[in-house]
């Protein structure tokens, strides 16, 4: 084996260069954490690994660093992590600069942004003989191909995923919703007490609106290329969709909603990533709610469910590593090594890696909202289309959010609103 020969080698190592899970984990939200190891040994290889979340994914990917070193102790690995907030704006910086880590968690859009033609992340076809490809189907691997270059793996996928707090239909004598006729109608009944049938977050707001737009029109919102297809007449049917959902009390603001709404009993319904499930979901459980995994809303007759799926993240390596090799050994453990997969569980949703999925079920660990969402997701994936890079970018977002709060509080009109969208964002 490779890593035996480079054993013989090594003469001594700094051990612990890995082993931080007793480092302070507290403050990460300010800034991204890092850490350099001390390399005393020529033969010693260094590498860097980043990734964002929260503080449980920190410390089990510290950990998972932790056996990776016990296995490689001939390779140290630096990282560098913080919360979601910022974070892109940090990669972006890093990616121009070419000072990104060797082994990175990616977001699916950053492909478009930052290898559209292939060459921005490392083509991981050349490290088939390290990383172990054979756990992923020719479907997972095309959503990480760029011109013929395999620049990422998918960890997980994503979608769109409704819950809902059934103790509270119950009590208004409602059925949990199957379409926006459904959550309209419950909005009559529940509004009366202050409660909305269901929150969105401002991502899942967007993906929502482009959901009911293609389910009224037949076709996406955005086209593969990241153009908007709607004309001016569309888009005010699309706002003013959206400024009812607002008006008859189905939804609250989204500066007014995230996780805690709904355990707290101010929304009856939330709109998440499937990965996202425990998340939303847990303390409302333990409270002793009925949490009920719904269906994604739809309209009669529609030949479309307009509901997208992507990668929840991704890994990828740096196109300018120095080390290809150890950065594929590390992504490999990262994917498929069964006590990696036993440590994040279904943190970043329902794995895709065949090795690591085996491990989950064996070990009897898909019984959490996380892989219910993840197993309506594989159900229905012939039904989901491919979630274009637009709907996720971050200029497409802030611009939606600005105009239409504007429209929403009355502080512009509709055909002006609708305008001024079809423009700025014809132009993006």
């Amino acid at each position: 084996m490779r890593a035996d020969k480079r054993k013989k080698r090594v003469l001594s190592v700094l051990l612990g260069g890995v082993m931080l899970a007793s480092m302070m984990l507290t403050g990460c939200a300010a800034q991204d954490k890092t850490n350099t190891v001390v390399v005393q040994n020529q033969d010693t290889v260094h590498i860097s690994m980043s990734w964002w979340g929260n503080d449980d994914r920190h410390k089990y990917t510290l950990s998972g660093l932790a056996l990776f070193h016990d296995d490689h102790p001939e390779i140290t690995v630096s990282h560098r992590y913080g919360i979601w907030d910022g974070y892109e704006q940090r990669n972006k910086i890093y990616m121009e600069s070419h000072e990104c880590a060797d082994v990175m968690q990616i977001n699916y859009n950053w492909l478009s942004v930052y290898s559209p033609d292939g060459k921005g992340y490392y083509d991981l076809n050349a490290l088939s003989d390290v990383i172990d490809l054979s756990n992923f189907s020719e479907d997972d691997l095309a959503f990480g191909m760029r011109d013929g270059k395999l620049n990422a793996l998918p960890i997980a996928y994503n979608s769109t995923a409704f819950f809902y707090n059934k103790t509270i239909y119950d009590r208004y004598g409602l059925s949990v919703p199957e379409s926006w006729d459904d959550l309209f109608a419950a909005a009559k009944l529940m509004s009366a007490d202050n409660i909305y049938p269901l929150g969105l977050s401002k991502k899942q707001l967007i993906l929502s609106l482009a959901a009911w737009y293609e389910q009224t029109y037949g076709e996406p919102l955005f086209s593969d290329t990241g153009a908007l297809q709607a004309d001016l007449d569309q888009m005010k049917a699309m706002l003013s969709f959206y400024k009812s959902l607002i008006s008859e009390k189905v939804i609250p603001a989204v500066d007014d909603f995230d996780a805690t709404s709904f355990t707290a009993g101010k929304t009856a319904g939330a709109g998440c990533w499937s990965s996202e499930a425990s998340r939303y979901c847990d303390d409302l459980d333990e409270s002793g709610a009925e949490v009920v995994l719904g269906q994604t809303p739809g309209l009669k007759g529609a030949d479309t469910t307009g509901w997208k799926i992507k990668p929840a993240t991704m890994y990828a390596i740096s196109a300018y590593t120095e080390h290809p090799v150890e950065a594929g050994e590390l992504l490999d453990f990262l994917l498929n090594d069964p006590r990696m997969a036993k440590l994040q569980g279904t943190e970043k949703g329902v794995p895709v890696s065949k090795a690591a999925l085996k491990t989950l079920e064996n070990n009897h660990m898909l019984d959490d909202f996380d892989a219910r969402a993840g197993e309506q997701l594989n159900q229905n994936k012939e039904k989901l289309g491919v979630m274009v890079p637009a709907l996720e970018d971050a200029d497409v977002i802030s611009t939606f959010k600005n105009e239409t709060d504007k429209y929403i509080y009355d502080q512009e009109d509709l055909d002006t609103c609708a305008s001024q969208l079809v423009e700025e964002l014809g132009s993006q």
